[in-house]
């Protein structure tokens, strides 16, 4: 018995032993390969060549949408038939705008009101055609151009509310007038095809300078005479209307797909001067120099376009 229990109690301290040599050594941590999410990151997209997408596309669709124009009678017809298929955006001053204005026209006046309202703007027109109506056409031109590369189908109305005397626009048509205000249509709002875009856009109106980017003949005269080197002169008349005169030193990229071509040369020639745009009225020059602000380069148009604005003031220095 006593041999039996000298066993057990050996047996005892054996297992014992093992337990507490067991206890005396620390388990290897458990280790886990964490992953960590991954991020893609997108790079941002580049403002300039997303704008010049938009030129492109703008420049060679211009010969299938009339040059973005519409002649007053054109217009008057179509609200006549169609009034819902139009939004009409009247961009003059409020106190113009009272004094008479188109039936149904909405008055966004030109400039930072344009970029605030650019949204209202798309939410309005969505299924329709835009038509913006100035004094003459050319601040319109600008709004034209640059709603149209935000998505915006827009025309602008040749010749503006224009005037009696001389004869040109809604007014020289003796097409009628009202006075009561239109208020901006409360419409859902509406996706935007390019954020990027409508940023560059709208920082167009609210930075616009304080002389909109026109230049008047006899100004521009004067600072050709006393620092040339300081501007580039794009003509974007036909070749063959540039060919019988145009201002000397004058480069001619007719309207159309040839700026888009030339869209390239005209941001590296035009580096570190003010480009001079002019066309033969003052409207698709208009066009052209909001968009190519959209893109950095400095450019300003011919006020009245190349006859009113430069060969009737000056009309012995027309190069031919």
């Amino acid at each position: 018995m006593l041999k039996r229990k000298t066993n057990y109690t050996i047996l005892l301290i054996l297992v014992l032993s093992l337990l507490l040599s067991g206890c005396g050594q620390q388990a290897a941590p458990t280790t886990s390969s964490t992953v960590l999410p991954t991020t893609s990151s997108t790079p941002a997209e580049d403002p300039v060549k997303v704008v010049k997408g938009a030129i492109n596309t703008f420049y060679y669709t211009a010969a299938d949408s009339g040059s973005y124009l519409i002649a007053p009678d054109k217009l008057k017809a179509e609200l006549e038939k169609n009034p819902a298929n139009y939004l009409v955006l009247d961009v003059r001053k409020a106190t113009d705008y009272t004094k008479g204005h188109i039936n149904g026209a909405v008055n966004v006046p030109f400039g930072t009101d344009i970029g605030i309202n650019l949204d209202k703007i798309r939410a309005a027109a969505k299924g329709k055609t835009v038509v913006v109506i100035c004094y003459s056409g050319q601040s319109a031109a600008q709004v034209t151009s640059t709603l149209n590369i935000a998505g915006i189908k827009t025309l602008t109305l040749i010749g503006g509310m224009g005037s009696p005397d001389p004869v040109k626009g809604w007014l020289g048509s003796k097409y009628p007038v009202v006075t009561d205000a239109v208020n901006m249509p409360s419409s859902p709002a509406v996706d935007s095809p390019n954020k990027t875009i409508d940023k560059v856009v709208k920082d167009y109106f609210f930075k616009l300078p304080e002389d909109s980017n026109f230049i008047d003949g006899k100004i521009l005269h004067d600072k050709l005479a006393s620092s040339p080197d300081s501007y580039m002169l794009v003509d974007i008349r036909k070749p063959e209307d540039f060919a019988k005169g145009h201002i000397k030193g004058a480069i001619n990229y007719p309207y159309g797909t040839e700026i888009a071509k030339n869209l390239d040369t005209i941001i590296e020639k035009g580096k570190g001067k003010t480009v001079i745009v002019n066309c033969y009225s003052g409207i698709t020059a208009g066009q052209t120099v909001a968009l190519l602000n959209t893109i950095g380069v400095n450019a300003k148009s011919l006020l009245s376009g190349y006859e009113v604005g430069w060969a009737k003031l000056f009309p012995t220095e027309v190069q031919q």
